[in-house]
């Protein structure tokens, strides 16, 4: 009976170990929810790990106000940038297109590979109609 208790226990702690290396690497892509009024559009598709792993962009540089401290997690954006915005906030909509929309012109500018700049369904699938 011990024999048993032991290996559910062992097997518990390595299924543990490994789904908290997981959550910790991050997903490959991050669905951005749009709240947009109309919500004409479909969420983008972000490539996280395009982004963090293989371009090498620091998590701050999207996650600025993170501080990296050991068993913290980023923020979502939608945390502090609301969907009106706030006095010394941008909302939702101007600061993911701020973020966004700025690095990818400042890498095209810089004649580096980078994604969509101008063409909103790029990013933004238009929804099916109905």
């Amino acid at each position: 009976m011990k024999k048993w208790l032991y290996m559910f226990v062992a097997a518990a702690f390595v299924a543990g170990v490994l789904i908290s290396i997981v959550v910790a690497q991050g997903g490959d892509t991050v669905l951005i929810e749009n709240k947009y009024t109309k919500k004409l559009k479909e969420p983008v598709t972000l490539a996280h790990k395009k982004h963090a792993e293989d371009r090498k962009i620091a998590c701050t540089e999207c996650h600025h106000m993170w501080k990296q401290e050991a068993g913290t997690q980023p923020q979502k954006c939608a945390t502090c940038h609301t969907e009106q915005g706030e006095e010394k906030k941008l909302g939702t909509k101007r600061a993911y297109h701020k973020q966004c929309m700025d690095c990818h012109k400042k890498l095209k500018t810089a004649g580096k590979p980078t994604g969509p700049t101008t063409k909103c369904n790029d990013c933004h699938p238009k929804k099916a109609t109905k």
